[in-house]
């Protein structure tokens, strides 16, 4: 998948809204950061190159959007999270959070909840990678 963190920021910025010119971009990023506008405009054009936006002219101005989704980008640094720290494997992950993080009843509810769909659905004889 290959995204910076920075580049992260600004993809962000478009999975929230898009279409946006360059100027939407700068002004949304710099609401979080403080950036200057050419690392932005650097920014976006890495992300052009490796093909994660697209830029569509209209009239004299540009409009960029996301092309990656932010499942897919949630999906290839989560696999790549279990694999590098934990073999692959998510109770060794869900240990640690435990251990380190003191997890509300509200997510324990959460985590409990997606346990029991994930057991239904294994039941019912779908198949989870």
């Amino acid at each position: 998948m290959n995204i910076s963190e920075s580049e992260l920021t600004v993809i962000t910025t478009l999975w929230q809204q898009s279409p946006m010119t360059i100027g939407q971009i700068i002004e949304r990023v710099q609401q979080h950061t403080d950036w200057h506008d050419n690392t932005i405009k650097t920014l976006v054009s890495r992300l052009l190159k490796k093909n994660h936006i697209s830029r569509v002219k209209d009239g004299r101005q540009f409009f960029y959007s996301p092309i990656t989704q932010q499942n897919e980008v949630a999906e290839v640094e989560s696999k790549q999270l279990l694999n590098r720290f934990f073999k692959g494997k998510v109770s060794p992950l869900l240990a640690h959070f435990a251990e380190n993080k003191k997890i509300s009843q509200q997510e324990l509810n959460e985590i409990e909840s997606i346990i029991q769909e994930l057991k239904n659905n294994i039941a019912n004889g779908d198949k989870n990678d």
